[in-house]
């Protein structure tokens, strides 16, 4: 979308069987998808009447698209990188949920799956974004940053979605939770212990060439508690769990702020799928703990609640004519 707000669609075909979770052009003038397919027990869907049994791990993970252009059919499409850890569900070993490009790299997150390592992947060598044939795409370096998890133990540990780099030292990271309610509820919340302790907003530091975490922003996410939605089904009221894709811009006072898509959960049986909220909380780059007053700094403020038969998806600063602005 342009400053005038026209829009111009490049299609892709690589999730036709499930959903893309984030998209970014790159400095190249490319564009980098992420996603997912392959969510249930298949290895292989029928895409047409003609063309059986695709191998779904070649249609799983981060894709290129050349604006404009009519995408390949599988297997060419231009997919980054393999991961494969197991013979169980291999699509699920590179279903990424986030994407962010710095310093002209790429980089993705995993955080769902039964298998595989959730945590924070390079793509490709540090200054060069991913291009070439499918078959070069396919032979890319996935790379777990340093500091991050980096054993399949991890899947229990961590739910990464959206990142942001505030700078070449300062990494956001959101944590969506684990998407498990509380059985039974606690004082009426009902996100898990997990969720608790590590869903929302993780801020790392780069420190001696590894990141480590400074602290996780929850405060106003109010995670775990159900809020109401007019014309909703009250017994499906949802509560956030954590938020998925975010965008940070900086400020002239030294601190930043970052925009979130918040995580459901409820007794819907569809984590995420619940209307949901769009938040902003604003952050001092260079703190290493967490803000200890009550003010703005460290706490989310909610910008607009999804209503009913609706989800907000995504969050991207957009130009517009006084060069700023933002959208979802």
């Amino acid at each position: 979308m342009d400053a005038d707000g026209h829009l111009s669609v490049t299609p892709g075909n690589a999730y036709s069987g499930d959903n893309g979770r984030a998209a970014i052009k790159g400095g190249n003038g490319l564009y980098y998808m992420a996603g997912n397919d392959n969510s249930g027990n298949l290895s292989k869907k029928q895409i047409s009447t003609t063309q059986d049994g695709i191998d779904l791990v070649n249609a799983t993970g981060a894709e290129l698209l050349y604006p404009g252009a009519t995408p390949p059919l599988p297997p060419n499409i231009e997919m980054i990188g393999r991961l494969e850890f197991g013979s169980d569900k291999p699509g699920k070993d590179t279903n990424f949920r986030g994407l962010t490009i710095f310093d002209n790299t790429l980089f993705v997150t995993k955080g769902s799956g039964s298998n595989g390592v959730n945590t924070v992947y390079q793509l490709g060598t540090p200054g060069t974004l991913p291009t070439g044939s499918a078959a070069d795409l396919a032979t890319v370096p996935l790379t777990i940053l340093p500091g991050f998890p980096n054993t399949a133990a991890s899947t229990g540990t961590a739910f990464p979605f959206g990142i942001w780099f505030a700078d070449a030292t300062t990494l956001y990271v959101c944590d969506e939770g684990d998407g498990t309610l509380a059985t039974p509820a606690v004082n009426g919340n009902v996100a898990d212990a997990q969720s608790l302790a590590t869903a929302g907003l993780q801020k790392y530091k780069l420190i001696n060439g590894t990141w480590v975490l400074q602290y996780i922003l929850q405060d106003g996410l109010n995670i775990g508690v159900p809020y109401s939605i007019d014309n909703y089904p009250s017994s499906l009221n949802p509560a956030t769990g954590g938020c998925r894709n975010i965008a940070g811009q900086h400020n002239f006072d030294g601190t930043v702020t970052i925009f979130a898509i918040t995580s459901t959960i409820s007794a819907n049986g569809d984590t995420g799928a619940d209307p949901n909220k769009l938040v902003k909380v604003t952050d001092r780059l260079i703190d290493t703990t967490l803000p200890s007053s009550k003010g703005y700094l460290g706490h989310f403020f909610t910008i607009r609640s999804a209503q009913a038969g609706e989800v907000l998806r995504g969050v991207a600063l957009a130009p517009d004519s006084f060069g700023g602005g933002f959208g979802w």
